[in-house]
Protein backbone atom coordinates (compact mmCIF):
# COMPACT_ATOMS: atom_id res chain seq x y z
CA UNK A 1 0.00 0.00 0.00
CA UNK A 2 2.89 2.37 0.86
CA UNK A 3 4.38 1.81 -2.60
CA UNK A 4 1.07 2.62 -4.28
CA UNK A 5 0.69 5.75 -2.18
CA UNK A 6 4.24 6.82 -3.04
CA UNK A 7 3.62 6.35 -6.77
CA UNK A 8 0.43 8.44 -6.59
CA UNK A 9 2.19 11.24 -4.69
CA UNK A 10 5.11 11.29 -7.13
CA UNK A 11 2.74 11.39 -10.11
CA UNK A 12 0.79 14.30 -8.66
CA UNK A 13 3.99 16.21 -7.90
CA UNK A 14 5.18 15.67 -11.46
CA UNK A 15 1.89 16.82 -12.99
CA UNK A 16 1.76 19.91 -10.80
CA UNK A 17 5.36 20.77 -11.63
CA UNK A 18 4.84 20.56 -15.38
CA UNK A 19 1.77 21.63 -17.33
CA UNK A 20 3.58 19.89 -20.16
CA UNK A 21 5.74 16.95 -19.03
CA UNK A 22 8.33 15.93 -21.59
CA UNK A 23 10.97 13.31 -22.21
CA UNK A 24 13.17 13.32 -25.29
CA UNK A 25 10.42 12.14 -27.62
CA UNK A 26 7.22 12.12 -25.51
CA UNK A 27 5.35 15.33 -24.68
CA UNK A 28 2.44 15.32 -22.23
CA UNK A 29 -0.05 18.20 -22.24
CA UNK A 30 -2.28 18.46 -19.17
CA UNK A 31 -5.27 20.16 -20.77
CA UNK A 32 -7.53 19.75 -17.73
CA UNK A 33 -6.63 18.14 -14.38
CA UNK A 34 -10.14 16.69 -14.21
CA UNK A 35 -9.68 14.70 -17.43
CA UNK A 36 -9.29 10.93 -17.15
CA UNK A 37 -5.95 9.80 -18.62
CA UNK A 38 -4.40 10.52 -22.02
CA UNK A 39 -5.17 10.10 -25.68
CA UNK A 40 -1.93 9.46 -27.59
CA UNK A 41 -0.96 11.03 -30.90
CA UNK A 42 2.02 10.05 -33.05
CA UNK A 43 3.83 12.58 -35.18
CA UNK A 44 7.22 13.37 -36.71
CA UNK A 45 7.98 16.73 -35.16
CA UNK A 46 10.35 18.16 -37.75
CA UNK A 47 7.77 19.59 -40.12
CA UNK A 48 6.83 23.19 -39.27
CA UNK A 49 4.28 24.72 -39.43
CA UNK A 50 2.50 21.41 -38.74
CA UNK A 51 4.69 20.13 -35.88
CA UNK A 52 8.04 21.23 -34.57
CA UNK A 53 10.11 20.84 -31.40
CA UNK A 54 10.89 24.18 -29.75
CA UNK A 55 11.90 25.46 -26.32
CA UNK A 56 9.19 26.82 -24.03
CA UNK A 57 9.50 29.86 -21.72
CA UNK A 58 11.32 27.67 -19.17
CA UNK A 59 13.91 26.48 -21.67
CA UNK A 60 12.40 22.99 -21.87
CA UNK A 61 11.68 21.23 -25.15
CA UNK A 62 8.06 21.10 -26.22
CA UNK A 63 6.22 20.47 -29.48
CA UNK A 64 4.00 22.99 -31.27
CA UNK A 65 2.26 23.54 -34.59
CA UNK A 66 -1.04 23.27 -36.47
CA UNK A 67 -1.30 19.49 -36.00
CA UNK A 68 -0.67 19.79 -32.26
CA UNK A 69 -3.51 22.33 -31.95
CA UNK A 70 -5.84 19.98 -33.86
CA UNK A 71 -4.82 17.12 -31.56
CA UNK A 72 -5.56 19.25 -28.48
CA UNK A 73 -9.05 19.97 -29.85
CA UNK A 74 -9.63 16.22 -30.39
CA UNK A 75 -8.35 15.46 -26.87
CA UNK A 76 -10.69 18.06 -25.36
CA UNK A 77 -13.64 16.46 -27.18
CA UNK A 78 -12.64 13.10 -25.69
CA UNK A 79 -12.18 14.61 -22.19
CA UNK A 80 -8.59 13.39 -22.25
CA UNK A 81 -5.22 15.00 -21.80
CA UNK A 82 -2.86 14.78 -24.77
CA UNK A 83 0.32 12.71 -25.11
CA UNK A 84 2.40 13.39 -28.24
CA UNK A 85 4.96 10.78 -29.33
CA UNK A 86 7.63 12.01 -31.75
CA UNK A 87 9.10 9.34 -34.08
CA UNK A 88 10.47 8.93 -37.58
CA UNK A 89 7.79 9.54 -40.21
CA UNK A 90 7.91 6.06 -41.72
CA UNK A 91 7.18 4.42 -38.31
CA UNK A 92 3.90 6.28 -37.74
CA UNK A 93 1.48 4.16 -39.79
CA UNK A 94 2.69 0.95 -38.15
CA UNK A 95 2.35 2.47 -34.66
CA UNK A 96 -1.33 3.30 -35.17
CA UNK A 97 -1.98 -0.01 -36.94
CA UNK A 98 -0.57 -1.94 -33.98
CA UNK A 99 -2.44 0.18 -31.42
CA UNK A 100 0.66 1.74 -29.85
CA UNK A 101 -0.95 5.16 -30.38
CA UNK A 102 -4.54 6.31 -30.88
CA UNK A 103 -4.06 8.47 -33.97
CA UNK A 104 -1.52 10.10 -36.30
CA UNK A 105 -1.42 13.74 -37.27
CA UNK A 106 1.74 14.50 -39.21
CA UNK A 107 0.91 16.41 -42.36
CA UNK A 108 0.05 12.97 -43.74
CA UNK A 109 -1.64 12.35 -47.09
CA UNK A 110 -4.10 9.42 -47.25
CA UNK A 111 -2.48 7.56 -50.13
CA UNK A 112 -4.05 4.30 -51.40
CA UNK A 113 -1.22 2.22 -49.88
CA UNK A 114 -1.64 3.84 -46.46
CA UNK A 115 -5.44 3.50 -46.63
CA UNK A 116 -5.05 -0.27 -46.93
CA UNK A 117 -3.41 -0.29 -43.48
CA UNK A 118 -5.22 2.42 -41.47
CA UNK A 119 -8.34 4.58 -41.82
CA UNK A 120 -8.23 8.31 -42.49
CA UNK A 121 -10.42 11.23 -41.49
CA UNK A 122 -11.65 13.84 -43.93
CA UNK A 123 -8.90 16.25 -44.98
CA UNK A 124 -8.26 19.13 -42.61
CA UNK A 125 -5.97 20.78 -45.14
CA UNK A 126 -7.55 20.20 -48.52
CA UNK A 127 -6.26 19.70 -52.04
CA UNK A 128 -7.55 23.19 -52.84
CA UNK A 129 -5.17 24.73 -50.32
CA UNK A 130 -2.18 22.36 -50.28
CA UNK A 131 0.37 23.39 -52.87
CA UNK A 132 3.28 21.07 -53.57
CA UNK A 133 6.56 22.74 -54.45
CA UNK A 134 10.19 22.04 -55.19
CA UNK A 135 12.79 24.19 -53.47
CA UNK A 136 15.91 25.12 -55.41
CA UNK A 137 18.82 27.42 -54.64
CA UNK A 138 18.46 31.06 -55.78
CA UNK A 139 21.70 30.74 -57.73
CA UNK A 140 20.10 27.99 -59.85
CA UNK A 141 16.84 29.84 -60.61
CA UNK A 142 17.84 30.62 -64.20
CA UNK A 143 19.06 27.06 -64.75
CA UNK A 144 15.95 25.28 -63.40
CA UNK A 145 12.85 27.19 -64.51
CA UNK A 146 10.46 24.21 -64.70
CA UNK A 147 10.09 20.80 -63.06
CA UNK A 148 11.12 19.24 -66.39
CA UNK A 149 14.50 20.97 -66.08
CA UNK A 150 15.14 18.84 -62.97
CA UNK A 151 14.43 15.51 -64.67
CA UNK A 152 17.99 14.69 -65.67
CA UNK A 153 20.47 12.03 -64.60
CA UNK A 154 22.90 14.70 -63.41
CA UNK A 155 20.35 16.19 -60.97
CA UNK A 156 20.10 15.20 -57.27
CA UNK A 157 16.69 15.63 -55.63
CA UNK A 158 15.67 15.14 -52.00
CA UNK A 159 12.55 14.18 -50.03
CA UNK A 160 11.64 12.74 -46.63
CA UNK A 161 11.41 8.98 -46.11
CA UNK A 162 7.85 7.68 -46.38
CA UNK A 163 6.44 11.05 -47.44
CA UNK A 164 4.13 11.78 -50.36
CA UNK A 165 6.90 14.07 -51.62
CA UNK A 166 9.16 11.03 -52.06
CA UNK A 167 6.50 9.64 -54.42
CA UNK A 168 6.29 13.00 -56.21
CA UNK A 169 10.07 12.96 -56.70
CA UNK A 170 9.79 9.55 -58.34
CA UNK A 171 6.83 10.70 -60.48
CA UNK A 172 8.18 14.03 -61.68
CA UNK A 173 11.94 13.41 -61.78
CA UNK A 174 12.46 9.68 -62.49
CA UNK A 175 15.79 10.31 -64.22
CA UNK A 176 17.28 12.23 -61.28
CA UNK A 177 19.17 10.67 -58.38
CA UNK A 178 16.95 10.74 -55.30
CA UNK A 179 18.19 11.21 -51.74
CA UNK A 180 15.42 9.99 -49.41
CA UNK A 181 16.14 10.49 -45.68
CA UNK A 182 14.16 10.97 -42.46
CA UNK A 183 15.47 14.35 -41.41
CA UNK A 184 14.06 17.36 -43.27
CA UNK A 185 16.66 19.62 -41.65
CA UNK A 186 19.42 17.48 -43.18
CA UNK A 187 17.81 17.88 -46.62
CA UNK A 188 17.49 21.65 -46.19
CA UNK A 189 21.15 21.87 -45.25
CA UNK A 190 22.07 19.63 -48.19
CA UNK A 191 20.27 22.04 -50.51
CA UNK A 192 21.91 25.03 -48.85
CA UNK A 193 25.35 23.41 -49.34
CA UNK A 194 24.64 22.29 -52.95
CA UNK A 195 24.78 18.61 -51.99
CA UNK A 196 21.37 18.22 -53.63
CA UNK A 197 19.85 20.40 -56.36
CA UNK A 198 16.17 20.34 -55.39
CA UNK A 199 13.92 19.43 -52.45
CA UNK A 200 10.29 18.29 -52.74
CA UNK A 201 8.00 19.60 -49.96
CA UNK A 202 4.71 21.45 -49.26
CA UNK A 203 4.46 25.19 -49.83
CA UNK A 204 3.55 25.98 -46.20
CA UNK A 205 6.58 24.02 -45.01
CA UNK A 206 8.78 25.74 -47.61
CA UNK A 207 7.52 29.20 -46.59
CA UNK A 208 8.15 28.52 -42.91
CA UNK A 209 11.78 27.58 -43.52
CA UNK A 210 12.35 30.38 -46.06
CA UNK A 211 11.15 32.81 -43.36
CA UNK A 212 13.47 31.27 -40.79
CA UNK A 213 17.02 30.99 -42.06
CA UNK A 214 16.73 29.58 -45.57
CA UNK A 215 16.16 32.79 -47.50
CA UNK A 216 18.44 31.65 -50.35
CA UNK A 217 15.79 29.27 -51.71
CA UNK A 218 13.10 29.83 -54.35
CA UNK A 219 10.09 27.65 -55.19
CA UNK A 220 8.87 25.84 -58.28
CA UNK A 221 5.21 24.80 -58.10
CA UNK A 222 4.24 21.25 -59.00
CA UNK A 223 1.21 20.62 -61.25
CA UNK A 224 -1.94 19.40 -59.47
CA UNK A 225 -2.21 15.63 -59.21
CA UNK A 226 -5.48 13.75 -59.61
CA UNK A 227 -6.50 11.87 -56.46
CA UNK A 228 -4.44 13.93 -54.05
CA UNK A 229 -6.65 14.49 -50.99
CA UNK A 230 -4.71 16.83 -48.73
CA UNK A 231 -3.71 16.05 -45.13
CA UNK A 232 -5.78 13.89 -42.79
CA UNK A 233 -5.76 12.16 -39.39
CA UNK A 234 -5.00 8.43 -39.32
CA UNK A 235 -6.64 5.96 -36.91
CA UNK A 236 -6.56 2.19 -36.45
CA UNK A 237 -8.55 0.29 -39.08
CA UNK A 238 -12.18 -0.06 -38.00
CA UNK A 239 -12.10 2.48 -35.16
CA UNK A 240 -15.21 4.24 -36.45
CA UNK A 241 -16.12 5.68 -33.04
CA UNK A 242 -12.90 7.70 -32.80
CA UNK A 243 -12.98 8.56 -36.50
CA UNK A 244 -16.50 10.01 -36.20
CA UNK A 245 -15.42 12.26 -33.33
CA UNK A 246 -12.30 13.40 -35.21
CA UNK A 247 -14.36 14.25 -38.31
CA UNK A 248 -16.76 16.30 -36.18
CA UNK A 249 -13.85 18.23 -34.66
CA UNK A 250 -12.32 18.87 -38.11
CA UNK A 251 -15.67 20.18 -39.41
CA UNK A 252 -15.87 22.63 -36.52
CA UNK A 253 -12.25 23.80 -36.84
CA UNK A 254 -12.63 24.40 -40.59
CA UNK A 255 -15.95 26.22 -40.11
CA UNK A 256 -14.70 28.58 -37.40
CA UNK A 257 -11.42 29.35 -39.18
CA UNK A 258 -9.14 27.95 -36.47
CA UNK A 259 -6.96 25.91 -38.84
CA UNK A 260 -6.34 28.91 -41.09
CA UNK A 261 -5.41 31.02 -38.04
CA UNK A 262 -3.00 28.34 -36.79
CA UNK A 263 -1.37 28.08 -40.24
CA UNK A 264 -0.76 31.84 -40.22
CA UNK A 265 0.55 31.74 -36.64
CA UNK A 266 3.00 28.88 -37.06
CA UNK A 267 4.16 29.85 -40.58
CA UNK A 268 5.38 33.27 -39.42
Amino acid sequence: MKKIFLVIVLSLITILAYGCQNSSNVFDFILDENYDGFVTMATSADYPPYENIVQDENGKNTVEGVDIEIAKAIAHRLNKNLRVVHKGFDFLVEDVRSGKVDFIIAGMTPTPSRSEIIDFSKSYYTEDSVVQVVLIHKDDAALYQTIEDLNKATIRVGAQTGSIQAEFAETFTPLATAKIVQDLKELLNNLENNQIDALFTEEEVANTHMNNGYENFVKLTLPELEGYEGNAVGVQKGNTELLTIINEVIDELLANGSITEWLDEYSA
